[in-house]
Order: C-alpha cells, then sequence, then structure tokens
C-alpha cells in the first residue's frame, strides 16, 4: 500500500506516531532534565561544602583546611595545592607574629636601660625631650606585644565580670591623668549590674586606649564622658572634632594616621581595640556624638542580666 497510496501511507504513520508515542516525548524530556538538574546538583554539593569551608579560613584561624574526603576526583588535586598554598601562608604568619613579638621583646630591655640612665641625668631640656621620645617608643614596643598576642588568638574569654565594675576601675585609672592634662572624665554605669565572660586584661586595654584617645582630642577644660548600658554597650565621648565619615573605618586599620592628625601614636590603639573587640565576639564603631565630638561604642556580648 505504501506504493500504491504513498500519502495515506505517510499520514497513517504520522497520526499513529503522534497517538501511541509523540505525547510520551514531553513527558521524557521533562524526567530527564529533572534527572540532569539532580545529578548536577549531587554532583557540586563537594564543592559547595569546600566553597562554606574556605569562606571560613581567616587569619584568626589559619589552621583550617579544605576537606579532601568525598571530593570528586576529578577537582581532588585542585583541592590538595589550595591546602598546600594555605600551608605556606600559615607558615608566613606564623613568621610575621614571632618576628613581631620577638622583636618587641628583645627591644623592651635596651629601652628600660636607657629610661633608668636618661632618670639619671641632671634635669635639661635635652633629657626631657629625650625621655618623651623613650617613653614613646616603650608604648610602641607594648603595643607591638599586644598585637602579637591579640594574632595568636591568645585571649581566653574564661572570667565573669561586671562591666560597670570593669569600666569605673578603667575611669579610675585614667582620672589622674586627664586631671593632669586639664580635662575630667565622668562615669554613668547601667542601673543592673552588665555580665558578661571576658577577657578583662585585654578588654580594660581596649577601653584604656579609647579613654587615652577621647583625652587627646577633647579640648582642655571638657569632659570625656563614659558610660555602659545594660545591653552591654561602652561609650566613650569627646568634645573634640569628631571623626570624619570616610575616616570612621580606616582608624581602626594597623598604623593608620587619618592627614592632620597629631599627637604620639604610631596609629596601633585603635587598631588593638578592633583585634579585641572581635576576638569578644563584639565590635567598635565610632559616630558623631549629639552635641558634638566623637562617640565610640564597644559592643561587649551580654552573657546575662540580673537584677540588683
Amino acid at each position: 500500500q505504501g506504493h500504491l497510496h504513498r500519502d495515506v501511507f505517510i499520514d497513517t504513520l504520522i497520526s499513529e506516531f503522534f497517538e501511541y508515542i509523540g505525547w510520551t516525548l514531553p513527558l521524557i524530556m521533562l524526567s530527564a532534565l529533572a534527572i540532569s538538574v539532580w545529578t548536577i546538583r549531587q554532583s557540586l554539593k563537594p564543592v559547595t561544602a569546600l566553597s562554606a569551608r574556605a569562606a571560613e579560613i581567616s587569619p584568626q584561624a589559619t589552621d583550617m583546611r579544605l576537606p579532601e574526603a568525598d571530593v570528586p576526583r576529578e577537582i581532588r588535586p585542585l583541592v590538595i595545592a589550595v591546602n598546600s598554598a594555605f600551608d605556606r601562608l600559615e607558615q608566613g604568619f606564623d613568621l610575621q607574629r614571632q618576628f613581631t613579638a620577638n622583636a618587641a621583646h628583645e627591644l623592651r630591655t635596651p629601652l628600660a636601660i636607657l629610661t633608668a640612665r636618661l632618670d639619671e641625668l641632671d634635669d635639661s631640656d635635652t633629657v626631657k625631650r629625650l625621655s618623651e621620645d623613650v617613653a614613646r617608643m616603650n608604648r610602641l614596643v607594648s603595643q607591638l606585644l599586644r598585637v602579637s598576642r591579640l594574632d595568636a588568638a591568645d585571649v581566653a574569654l574564661d572570667q565573669r565580670v561586671d562591666l560597670n565594675a570593669l569600666t569605673a576601675d578603667v575611669v579610675a585609672y585614667i582620672a589622674p591623668l586627664a586631671i593632669a592634662r586639664g580635662r575630667s572624665v565622668s562615669f554613668d554605669g547601667a542601673a543592673v549590674p552588665v555580665f558578661a565572660k571576658v577577657a578583662p586584661a585585654a578588654l580594660e586595654d581596649a577601653l584604656r586606649n579609647v579613654i587615652e584617645n577621647a583625652l587627646a582630642q577633647t579640648p582642655e577644660g571638657t569632659e570625656v564622658e563614659v558610660g555602659v548600658s545594660a545591653d552591654g554597650v561602652i561609650s566613650v565621648r569627646d568634645h573634640g572634632p569628631g571623626v570624619p565619615v570616610d575616616q570612621r573605618e580606616k582608624i581602626f586599620e594597623r598604623f593608620w594616621r587619618g592627614m592632620g592628625r597629631g599627637g604620639e601614636g604610631a596609629g596601633l590603639g585603635l587598631s588593638i581595640v578592633s583585634a579585641t573587640m572581635c576576638a569578644h565576639g563584639g565590635s567598635v564603631d565610632v559616630t558623631d556624638a549629639p552635641a558634638g565630638g566623637a562617640l565610640f561604642r564597644l559592643r561587649v556580648p551580654v552573657e546575662r542580666l540580673e537584677k540588683p
């Protein structure tokens, strides 16, 4: 019949194809698409896990590595190469930290000897200037030691303290310095104890850095206001020129000193504050005070609040 009625033969094939076979093609294509999507997602799961693991690696967690188990054979050489690169980076970080700590330790002894010998000399303008320079060098060395300890993640949050009491102690310690500079410092604590798990020495040092910075910026005859709120925020407010918006992130970078910023510092104090708050799981920022000046806020994760 195909030779006698070719058109009938073709029409029959087409009609029977759509009747018995053609309608299954969309189902087959949809099934194939679903299987392909599922297969691709399953095959990329190890890559997604590697990406999440890589995102956790930071200067504070240089010992972390990408898992090599359950990794597709095709990308395993890449994972091994990346882990080797991380090994070299960790060695570089360790060498840098060791150098900073060793250099600071080696400098402390000759500086102490130099300070003692200057104290033995007669008072004069030259000796006074030399003593001021040595004091700045001692401060820088101490800050370098703190930086090296923070880089080594040597901050144990194992003591439960009341932020009110801790801040009041720091303010009492700073008060004579403020008076000697012709300024004053006040403290306004929270109405209830504010408990947190902290490293007291590190947090006190960070708060002391912020208050000393405020004393350096506030004009003579004004007051630096320190307060603690019930949600674990320690605030330090001065009456100085404030911090420009474009510098509010940069001031927490190491060795950064803005144009026109005076003082005796080396640009390490506020970077130590930022690193300390990060080690505590908190943060620090600066904004404009309501009536002018700068307002620093140190946020400490509060353990719990208790009524007196």
